[in-house]
């Protein structure tokens, strides 16, 4: 069988209960990756034993397991396996999502296709129940392929990037920030897009997501990753990637899209953030570089 230039790098922390879900989802993919990268973050339940299991169904020689003694985070977890990758290409995939059997097929062919690009995602919808899932992945989607060059004022702005959805040449120089535990992600995007690099949205349904924000904790998480994003602003003024009225101009941004958060209540917010951006009027405005 002809296999993807790929290594799937898949963090696994406390997740024995998806990450079978998980794996699956890739071992059935029509073209598969050369190689899977099971993380295990320090886990204390059953994980480590199943991802195993799964080791041992599928082989060793394809399915690689590294057990990280503590936890460390999730960054430390995707740089571990970025750094044991062989293949071209990096894929990204939580332990609590999954992708549809066409996602390396389309994806990796269009980053063949497409060499000037270094990153690209796709858009993701969120999945309400597994029997949905089934259902969804039953339809293809080659031919449905369109894409969109995300330019740096843009991505700025807004993350249109989940990372279940990434694949990246797997020689860019950079990594997850090994000290962020959250924005970790939107801000190595941004590093690598303000670097130069081209970077791409393609607008097609490639991964499923089944665990959307819930509303226990919601606000105290995202009131986290706002922070994250003003030390994200602080730090790309520090590396000269922007200039320090971007910097202030995106954090007052910031400060509004919270606040609204707040005025819609948390649960209103997670629902339109999967069903419609509801700051695309934004994206239009005037950052400067």
């Amino acid at each position: 069988m002809i296999k993807a230039s790929v290594s799937v790098i898949i963090p696994c922390y406390r997740c024995a209960d998806t990450i079978s879900r998980c794996v699956e989802s890739v071992v059935n993919q029509t073209i598969p990756p050369k190689e899977i990268i099971l993380v295990d973050d320090g886990s204390k339940d059953e994980t480590l034993s199943v991802i195993l299991k799964l080791q041992e169904t599928y082989g060793k020689d394809w399915i690689k397991v590294v057990a990280l003694k503590e936890n460390s985070g999730v960054s430390v977890a995707r740089n571990t396996g970025w750094d044991l990758a062989s293949q071209d290409y990096i894929a990204f995939l939580d332990a609590d999502n999954a992708w549809h059997p066409e996602k390396i097929d389309i994806q990796y062919n269009w980053m063949l296709e497409n060499s000037q690009a270094l990153l690209s995602g796709h858009t993701i919808p969120v999945c309400s129940s597994y029997e949905n899932f089934l259902s969804s992945i039953t339809v293809s989607l080659k031919g449905q392929l369109t894409y969109t060059q995300i330019k740096p004022q843009k991505l700025l702005l807004s993350n249109p990037f989940e990372t279940s959805s990434i694949m990246l040449n797997r020689d860019i120089k950079y990594r997850f920030d090994p000290h962020k535990r959250y924005s970790e992600d939107y801000f190595l995007w941004q590093e690598i897009c303000l670097d130069g690099s081209v970077c791409f949205l393609l607008n097609v349904q490639l991964s499923y997501i089944f665990n959307s924000f819930g509303t226990a904790g919601l606000t105290s998480r995202l009131f986290k990753m706002r922070l994250e994003d003003f030390n994200n602003y602080w730090q790309l003024w520090r590396k000269n990637r922007i200039t320090v009225t971007t910097m202030i101009l995106l954090i007052m941004f910031s400060v509004i899209k919270f606040t609204l958060l707040l005025i819609l209540r948390p649960e209103i917010y997670s629902f339109l953030k999967h069903k419609k951006n509801v700051f695309n009027k934004f994206r239009n405005s005037y950052i400067f570089i």
